[in-house]
């Protein structure tokens, strides 16, 4: 057996997705938190795609004040309005029930239903519907709440090299292993901290033609900004004021308001002290007491936070920058590799002899291709940004 065989024979996938599963866990922020998906096959050579569904068709716009004895309701376009509707005022509270449907911007309406007395319903107010209504023997129908949208990213294909030398290939034919050790938890370790800044940092792109052609995957900045397109809140500019408990709150506000739900926030260093001081100005607790860094990239911790909503983790990943505070759903983020196609090894992490001509020892590549998977965007994420560093 020659001693390329030997080292590619070391590196066997178990060996080398068991060291990346550890490093990644152990070493790295914002990775340690999601989930790596089973393979995913691609399209046109390196796209990948999923459904996601949102709740954003679940409210009107009112067009125009409607005094309180009017019982027209009219409103920007709309397809979501149809007999049975219940809605309530947000300036009033009072209730209204829609009993017949005109067209797309016309409706309608039973004034204080349940007791609430009528009141002028202002222009641009915003109503959202609590609950539809439907009688006894009624037929199905779709209610539009629920838009689902197809969602595209591209796989990256990332890499890095061991090499040993003659002597050590020697070493290892004979029991030693701790050469090829240190270096693949060395090599997997950067490999996940590429991953990690990729899920932050990463914009979806190509560049090339055939052979020459580069594509990267889009990660959480990426679809942030594309949500921030249609959802208003879910990027929010501090302006350079200091981070505050409220920003926190008014973050979660707007991604529950779109019906979304987070677990994490995710802050550099210097955020970190700052929501340190948050915690200790309103509770009694000392969340950053006991952190240790760990090569410069991970600090997992527990909050008692309650009043920001559903969070229950805190994440420092140095590479967040000092002037923003990321909120998402861990479970909304994933990261898929690249499944088999076209008759080749794909899936996870492979390697492959790099071994030069005449080199006195041998090297391995390691190789894989993956995509970041940003679910439910518009709802379940959020970033404040610009704030005071």
């Amino acid at each position: 057996m020659s001693n390329s065989n030997a080292l590619l024979a070391a590196l066997t996938d178990k060996r080398i997705n068991d060291v990346f599963e550890i490093v990644r866990r152990d070493r790295t922020g914002v990775l340690a938190t999601i989930s790596m998906e089973e393979p995913l096959r691609p399209y046109e050579g390196y796209k990948g795609s999923w459904i996601d569904s949102y709740s954003g068709a679940d409210r009107v716009v009112v067009n125009g004040t409607i005094a309180a004895g009017v019982t027209t309701l009219v409103t920007d376009a709309s397809s979501v309005l149809r007999v049975g509707t219940i809605m309530t005022i947000p300036s009033s509270g009072e209730v209204i029930y829609v009993s017949a449907v005109a067209s797309t911007t016309s409706c309608t309406i039973e004034r204080s239903v349940g007791g609430v007395a009528a009141a002028s319903i202002n222009d641009n107010e915003v109503l959202i519907i609590d609950s539809i209504a439907r009688p006894e023997n009624s037929i199905g129908e779709d209610d539009g709440i629920y838009q689902p949208e197809t969602v595209e990213n591209f796989f990256q294909t990332i890499d890095t090299q061991i090499n040993m030398s003659r002597r050590s290939m020697a070493t290892m034919t004979f029991g030693g292993t701790n050469d090829l050790n240190f270096q693949l938890e060395e090599r997997m370790k950067q490999l996940a901290i590429k991953l990690d800044r990729m899920i932050i940092n990463g914009q979806r792109f190509t560049t090339g033609t055939g052979d020459n052609l580069v594509s990267a995957t889009g990660g959480f900045r990426f679809y942030n900004d594309l949500a921030s397109v249609s959802v208003a809140g879910l990027k929010s500019d501090a302006a350079g004021a200091a981070l505050t408990q409220a920003m926190i709150n008014n973050l979660n506000e707007s991604i529950v308001t779109e019906g979304g739900t987070t677990n994490t926030l995710a802050v550099g260093i210097a955020k970190a002290r700052d929501i340190h001081a948050i915690i200790s100005a309103n509770y009694s607790s000392e969340r950053l007491s006991d952190w240790t860094q760990d090569e410069g990239s991970i600090f997992q911790l527990p909050t008692d936070m309650p009043l920001i909503g559903n969070v229950n983790q805190i994440v420092i990943d140095t590479n967040l920058r000092d002037t923003e505070v990321m909120m998402y759903d861990s479970s909304k983020i994933t990261v898929a590799p690249m499944a088999q196609g076209n008759g080749v090894d794909g899936g996870n992490w492979r390697t492959m002899d790099a071994t030069a001509v005449g080199q006195d020892g041998n090297a391995a590549r390691i190789i894989g291709d993956f995509m970041v998977k940003v679910r439910q965007s518009k709802s379940h994420m959020g970033l404040i940004h610009n704030l005071q560093a």
